[in-house]
């Protein structure tokens, strides 16, 4: 017998309020907003958000010293790539990415804020702003070292990098982030670290040359 349209209805209504059909669908619109992105952010937040204030702290200390160890003598180093003193000039974006998250989790408040890991706008401040101060203080150790030339343009690509990371958690932690939301962002935050890096490469030639 051919059922009415209204008992077509009802009966979709009543699959739709299945506890199955429901935890499928929850399931699956979960597993799209939080993706192995996001998940991987999240998952590396939370391991730097266990960490206590103190040992937080000290890990940025280490990882800023490293900074400075690294800026101490020439790098013979050159790898075999196409414009390596680009590359040289991008990896200043993640070197201090990682120096702006590992701040930005010693200067978080305690018990962190439920928006980890989003700091909160005062600890991403404090974060960038810091940053800012050491890559300032490494290109000017630079300019004093043998073999190395300090340059006021890798500073732009220093901030470009740790200004990203901040923006990335930001979003991370915020409750309508979705993977592809994280995957846009993260597309746009590289594509600004590496025209900060062309412009200091171009720059830097520039400024040796003339």
């Amino acid at each position: 017998m051919r059922r009415s349209r209204a008992g077509d209805d009802r009966a979709k209504m009543r699959a739709a309020m299945n506890p199955i059909y429901v935890r499928k669908a929850t399931w699956a619109f979960g597993r799209e907003r939080r993706g192995p992105g996001l998940g991987l952010v999240r998952g590396v937040a939370g391991a730097l958000g266990a960490l206590p204030r103190p040992l937080a702290a000290a890990a940025a200390v280490g990882w800023m010293a490293l900074i400075w160890w690294l800026s101490s003598g020439p790098i013979d180093v050159s790898p075999p790539l196409p414009a390596a003193d680009f590359f040289w000039n991008l990896a200043h974006a993640p070197v201090f990415g990682v120096l702006a998250a590992l701040l930005a989790t010693a200067v978080a408040p305690r018990p962190l804020p439920r928006s980890w890991p989003d700091p909160g706008v005062r600890a991403r401040v404090v974060a960038f702003v810091l940053v800012a101060l050491w890559a300032a203080t490494d290109e000017w150790h630079q300019a004093r070292v043998v073999g190395r030339h300090g340059s006021p343009f890798d500073f732009a690509t220093d901030a470009a990098g740790a200004a990203c990371v901040l923006w990335l958690a930001a979003y991370a932690g915020s409750a309508t982030a979705s993977e592809p939301g994280l995957r846009r962002r993260l597309g746009v935050a590289v594509g600004l670290c590496a025209a900060a890096a062309a412009a200091t490469t171009f720059a830097d030639r520039a400024l040796l040359n003339g």
